[in-house]
């Protein structure tokens, strides 16, 4: 059964095997490269051009999934280890030799805005004007050439913090009430354990999973102040302000936008502290203690444990995203029936879930998870199912702009997990254990997605000031950062709770940010994602049918506009208050209704 519930990766080499693929993602580039130094002499020189570059990136998007994913399935074993790095030299290779492409085309933008008056050409006008846009931050051919050869260590870091974090960095043996140990191999066993009945298997597992990032907090600092002093500098030396100036710039937005976010958030701090006063109620008398400690904050609300098998979750997740029709159920099916997806965890596996990136020409939209048969795993899969999906829609009607941009990527998959809870809520309505888990489960993803992503997200935002202006960068200053920002967002009744162990332990949480470490700014666009999210699932779910044609048209935009242009086909403007305030509107019902189980 076991084979079931893996992915089908040999759909990426179409029948060939991997070296036969990677030979013709060798030859496509030395085409590219026999023609670029005409590429620009006459107009069939460009749509040749053109085309080449089309047909390498589905090369290269078959190529990397397919090592990629497989690294991701064994992160120790040497063939795709080797694999990783053949493909990546050889990527920066070839970059290099084109690496005044981007000079060439700013020296030539007049000969190219002609040349894109041709019908057959001018769907690659947005392509190029983005490009034109950096010409203040395009250095001199022999710079650019410079930082080309350079590049080949941008995922350094990322590769770093992956390799301590998922391979070398062990957990200590859990122990139970009874004194036996307890494995922990898995991100999944330590969840599991967290939401156990036993409170000595909880403190246990608590105490050591945090234990064990805490014992790595100097190599994790070190990593992430090189990995922002190398971002900053290279975005300085681009004519940016910073990196975080840099990452909005290409996300077509103002700082702006960030900081009006993270002002938005912070609105959000009476109902946090409201909801987490009314889990604290709801706890103690469930697990008949005075006092809750951080490792009783993951125990499910509810007196029995609920589990599902693969083949339950299936149906749960097709049953629930009905509202958006058969077209949108029979693709998901699609999902299940083809294998897209590597359902269970094993040592060394990538922790976490993910759908992967770099679908232009594919057939299949793989999806990695670690399943651990409890609720929070068909959220997950339904998470990751909405990524897969947008891909598909994207790739359907999108030939040159069938991209997803980080900015809006989380909407389609938050709108999944939305549904999901609301057909839940249905299904269990005379269920009272089952409702208070699954409005839990709707209340703290959203703040684990808005208000905890904000928190992280700010921190890295005065992480990298203190680079910039040459601040302490100590494990100490980031952390002493960490609390100010959950206070700020969150509120802290004893400060002073930190500085004892092992509580003083979780304060490493905020250097195993592995977005952190990727050079993206990223985490605050999960917030994004949430509060449009939730605004767009409350319409569908009232068969709202204009909102779900909107949707649709989302799905499909792939990065045709620019992010900002991308949520507005949504009705949605996030420079506007009013999103914002529907959000909270929404979250203080589902804690209203959370609240009527405390006299029960």
């Amino acid at each position: 059964m076991k084979d079931n519930y893996k992915w089908d990766l040999q759909d990426l080499l179409q029948g060939k095997s991997l070296e036969y693929l990677h030979e013709q993602w060798l030859n496509k580039q030395n085409e590219i490269l026999k023609l670029y130094p005409f590429f620009l002499s006459n107009l069939n020189n460009f749509k040749q051009w053109l085309k080449l570059e089309e047909e390498f990136d589905v090369l290269s998007n078959r190529l990397n999934n397919y090592i990629s994913n497989n690294y991701n399935e064994d992160l120790v074993n040497p063939l795709w280890i080797s694999w990783s790095q053949r493909l990546s030299n050889e990527s920066n290779t070839f970059s290099v030799k084109l690496s005044d492409c981007t000079n060439r085309i700013l020296d030539n933008e007049k000969l190219i805005k002609n040349y894109l008056r041709d019908k057959s050409i001018n769907k690659y006008q947005r392509a190029f004007v983005l490009i034109f846009k950096t010409k203040p931050h395009i250095l001199k051919k022999d710079q650019e050439q410079i930082l080309s050869k350079a590049s080949i260590f941008n995922g350094g870091f990322s590769t770093i913090f992956s390799t301590l974090s998922d391979s070398d960095l062990k957990f200590k043996d859990a122990v139970n009430t009874k004194g036996k140990k307890v494995h922990l191999k898995t991100i999944a066993d330590i969840t599991l354990n967290l939401k156990s009945k036993d409170r000595t298997l909880r403190k246990s597992t608590w105490i050591n999973f945090n234990q064990a990032y805490a014992n790595y907090e100097s190599t994790f600092t070190q990593t992430l102040y090189y990995n922002y002093l190398m971002l900053n500098t290279i975005s300085k030396i681009r004519n940016f302000n910073d990196y975080i100036h840099a990452t909005a710039f290409n996300d077509e937005i103002d700082v702006k936008l960030i900081t009006t976010l993270y002002e938005n958030v912070a609105s959000f701090k009476p109902i946090i502290k409201r909801y987490h006063q009314l889990i604290d109620k709801l706890l103690k008398k469930q697990l008949k203690l005075n006092n809750l400690e951080p490792w009783d904050k993951n125990v499910e609300l509810s007196k029995t444990n609920h589990t599902y098998t693969i083949e339950e979750t299936k149906k749960i997740i097709i049953e629930s995203l009905k509202p958006l029709g058969n077209g949108y159920i029979n693709n998901i099916k699609k999902a299940f029936n083809e294998h897209w997806i590597s359902w269970l965890p094993k040592q060394n596996k990538q922790t976490g879930a993910y759908s992967i990136g770099g679908t232009k020409g594919l057939n299949k939209y793989y999806i990695s998870m670690n399943f651990d048969k409890t609720i929070r795993s068909i959220e997950t899969i339904a998470h990751e199912l909405g990524h897969s999906m947008n891909s598909l829609y994207i790739n359907k009607k999108q030939k040159i702009y069938a991209n997803t941009s980080i900015f809006w990527a989380e909407i389609s998959s938050i709108v999944n997990e939305i549904l999901l809870s609301y057909y839940l809520l249905d299904k269990y309505q005379n269920d009272k254990d089952m409702s208070k888990i699954i409005l839990d489960g709707l209340i703290r993803n959203f703040f684990a997605t808005t208000t905890r992503q904000i928190i992280f997200s700010n921190t890295e935002y005065i992480l990298n000031n203190y680079v910039n202006e040459s601040k302490s960068f100590t494990k100490e200053s980031i952390k002493q950062a960490y609390i100010e920002m959950i206070d700020k967002y969150e509120g802290i009744r004893k400060k002073d709770k930190y500085k004892k162990i092992p509580y003083a332990y979780s304060l490493s949480t905020i250097l195993r940010i592995p977005h952190f470490y990727a050079g993206n700014f990223y985490v605050y666009k999960y917030a994004i994602g949430q509060i449009v999210a939730l605004v767009v699932a409350e319409e569908i779910h009232k068969n709202n049918q204009d909102m779900i044609n909107k949707y649709f048209n989302f799905l499909s935009s792939g990065d045709s506009k620019s992010p900002i242009d991308t949520i507005k086909i949504l009705g949605i403007d996030l420079y506007n208050e009013e999103v914002y305030i529907k959000a909270k509107t929404t979250i203080s019902n589902w804690i209203n209704n959370l609240g009527k189980f405390v006299k029960y």
